[in-house]
């Protein structure tokens, strides 16, 4: 468990790190270009490495400390209290208790598909949010699985690498857009100010359409980083907190075919329980870019252990 900890918190830097390291480059290289276009020596290139850096290290930090507001925007959730919905909100109180640590904020989405979130920096910052329609369609015993596997992701740090990975995968793809209209629109205007300008135009404008194209895969890539292996540590810790395996395993099977969310997309689908980006979207690369272990998987598992017992 503190090794799956320790490794989240490292992946986390690395990721960070690596996008620190993209964004300077790109900024480095676009400050190249102009420098071509413009018959200057390195002002452009060194000005523009120090503006991206900045740009980089603001992204980091607002990935870091806001990109939970970010999701929560992202799936229109709101705040719902003990007043509103006591069921839920002792349950979650309890199994924080039995999980040893805070209680996180409760959040739920206006939706009829059936899913759950979690997200959050820390253990004392978490924050869970459900779907209307997994309140409405699970019982006490399957509501208390699915708490208790958010939970689990919130106390094994597996919230902050999926949590700034929403943010870093989105700088990304918006960092490779403007990449891409710049040279389009900048190189054709200046293409034939100097000797073989256009042939360094078109190979930059290639450059960026190459970028642009292969954003999206970046993208998945990066959000890889978040291993499947998380749904399955998390189904184990989950039973383990509730002492019924069986509880959980009968949730899935209820969100099997049910968990589509209007508000998700690719950015976000990482941090449901289940994939929540409808069946068309993702059929032609189901398995390719499925950020989730086969929900068959993770129930056979889950029966396994319960030895029997509720199943």
């Amino acid at each position: 468990m503190y090794e799956h900890i320790g490794k989240n918190r490292a992946k986390t830097y690395l990721i960070i790190i690596g996008f620190l390291v993209f964004i300077a480059a790109i900024g480095y290289f676009v400050g190249l270009y102009l420098d071509y276009q413009y018959g200057v020596r390195g002002e452009y290139s060194i000005l523009l490495l120090g503006f991206a850096l900045a740009i980089a290290v603001i992204m980091s930090f607002a990935s870091y400390y806001y990109s939970d507001r970010l999701v929560l925007s992202l799936t229109r959730a709101r705040p719902i209290s003990r007043q509103e919905n006591p069921r839920v909100y002792y349950m979650v109180e309890g199994l924080s208790i039995a999980a040893g640590m805070p209680m996180p904020k409760i959040y739920m989405v206006e939706d009829r598909g059936l899913n759950a979130f979690a997200t959050g920096r820390n253990p004392q910052h978490g924050v869970i949010g459900f779907t209307r329609g997994l309140l409405d369609s699970l019982n006490d015993e399957e509501l208390k699985g699915v708490i208790a596997h958010e939970l689990s992701h919130i106390k094994n740090y597996d919230i902050l690498l999926g949590t700034v990975i929403v943010v870093l995968v989105g700088m990304v793809t918006i960092v490779s857009n403007i990449l891409l209209r710049m040279f389009i629109f900048g190189g054709r205007r200046r293409s034939s100010s100097r000797s073989g300008g256009g042939l360094i135009s078109l190979i930059l404008m290639i450059v960026g359409l190459v970028l642009i194209l292969l954003s999206p895969l970046i993208a998945a890539i990066i959000r890889f980083a978040v291993s499947r292996n998380r749904e399955y540590l998390a189904d184990s810790s989950g039973a383990l907190v509730t002492r019924y395996p069986a509880g959980l395993a009968s949730a899935l099977e209820k969100i099997k075919g049910r968990s589509a969310v209007n508000t998700a997309n690719s950015a976000t689908a990482h941090l449901f329980i289940s994939n929540p980006i409808g069946k068309k979207n993702r059929a032609m690369f189901k398995n390719l870019f499925n950020t989730h272990p086969p929900v068959e998987e993770r129930i056979k598992r889950l029966k396994e252990m319960s030895l029997g017992v509720g199943t």
